[in-house]
Formats: structure tokens, C-alpha cells, sequence
């Protein structure tokens, strides 16, 4: 049984949703239609949108960290689950890699090509440290905004199972990228927070999606074809 710890929050939906449609209203058309040259940096501006929101949030005192979720209340049982279901999902990536070769699929059309796409994208990849810092500050401003303050506000007003579904909704829409795999990652997230009141175990877990998306980039690509509905 997992220890809980209860929410500390005491906002509403008004702040969130607020926070949301100058995100869906503005910001990203600002970066799609205004300013087409700034959507290279998307992967940077939407997660440095979260992060500020969070800071505005501290600084006007209307949330704190430790009610948005970071505080290390049974942080071994919070970090010891998100670290379990990141590593099996890290974990399988080079598993599904052996099976393909084992049983002979990696000779076929299907996986025709893959290597090309791997050789391809390394001429872009950049450092395995550089990629984990980034990976670190999106998870962060990802999860203090979206699960600690918005999926928080849901879960005082509706059901658990509707307010988890919605925040796994929401996370994939704020990405404007319908993956099943991305609305996946915000379900797991907004349960782990749900179970444990934490926001230790969502960010170990999306930090471990992050890790095994690079995996799949760069040097597993017959996985990537495999699990290509996903992405």
C-alpha cells in the first residue's frame, strides 16, 4: 500500500485554465503563425512557458513547491516507483531490440531502411549529457505545472479516474502532437501523483521516457519502427 500524501493546494481551475489559454490562445500561434522561423525552438519556448508559470506561481506566493508537489515526503517509495516503471520501459527497448533480431523480423521489409534513419539522425544528436539536462528542466516545468498545479485542481473537483484521464488529455495537447505514447506518459504521471500525493515519481518516470526516446532515436531504430504507432 502506497503512502500518501495529501494534497496541500488550495486553488481552484480558474488559475490553470487561465494559464492554458494565453498558452493555447497565444503563445502558440504567436510561435506557428506570427513568427514561423521560432518553431525550431518549440521544444524550448513550451516547456520555458510552464517553467515561468511555476515561478510567477511561487513568487506571487500562490503556490509553493512543497504544495505543488516537490517535497521529499516518502521520497523512497515515490522515487523507488517511478524509477521501477521508467527502467522496465527503458529496460525493454534493447529486449524488443534482441526479439527483432532473434526471431528473424529484422530481415524483413518492414525494418528495411531503419539503420539509414539511424545514421541519418546522428548527424543531428547532441551529447548524451546535454540532452539529459534538458530532459531534467522539461520534466521539471512539465510536471510542476501540468501535474502539480493543474491535474492537482482537478483532482478536488471531479472523480479521480476523470481528472487522471483529463490530465493525461491535457499533457498531449499542450505537446500539439497527438502520440498516443506522449498521452500514455501524462496518464502514468497524473496516477503516480494521484497515488502518492509526490511529484518525485512522475518526474522520474517522464525523465525515463525521455531517456528511452533518445535510446529509439539513436541507436535502437528497429525498435522505433516496431513501436512507430506509439509515436
Amino acid at each position: 500500500m502506497f503512502k500518501q500524501t495529501d494534497f496541500k493546494g488550495t486553488w481552484g481551475l480558474k488559475g490553470p485554465a487561465g494559464f492554458l489559454a494565453v498558452y493555447f490562445c497565444v503563445l502558440f500561434p504567436a510561435a506557428h503563425i506570427l513568427f514561423p522561423q521560432a518553431q525550431q525552438w518549440a521544444p524550448v519556448i513550451y516547456p520555458a512557458y510552464f517553467g515561468l508559470a511555476v515561478m510567477i506561481l511561487i513568487l506571487t506566493r500562490q503556490a509553493s513547491w512543497q504544495r505543488l508537489g516537490f517535497h521529499l515526503e516518502h521520497w523512497k517509495q515515490n522515487l523507488m516507483l517511478g524509477c521501477l516503471a521508467g527502467g522496465l520501459l527503458v529496460g525493454m527497448v534493447p529486449v524488443f531490440d534482441h526479439l527483432i533480431d532473434a526471431t528473424g523480423m529484422g530481415q524483413t521489409e518492414l525494418f528495411s531502411g531503419a539503420d539509414q534513419r539511424l545514421s541519418e539522425g546522428s548527424q543531428e544528436k547532441s551529447g548524451f549529457a546535454v540532452f539529459m539536462g534538458s530532459a531534467v528542466l522539461i520534466s521539471f516545468a512539465e510536471q510542476g505545472f501540468l501535474t502539480g498545479y493543474f491535474l492537482q485542481a482537478l483532482i478536488r473537483k471531479y472523480k479521480p479516474a476523470l481528472a487522471i484521464y483529463l490530465g493525461g488529455l491535457v499533457f498531449v495537447l499542450v505537446h500539439f502532437d497527438l502520440q498516443l505514447g506522449m498521452f500514455l506518459l501524462g496518464l502514468m504521471a497524473s496516477s503516480f501523483y494521484y497515488l502518492t500525493g509526490s511529484l518525485v515519481a512522475p518526474l522520474a518516470f517522464q525523465i525515463a521516457c525521455h531517456i528511452a526516446g533518445w535510446m529509439l532515436a539513436h541507436h535502437y531504430p528497429k525498435v522505433f519502427t516496431l513501436l512507430g504507432f506509439l509515436f
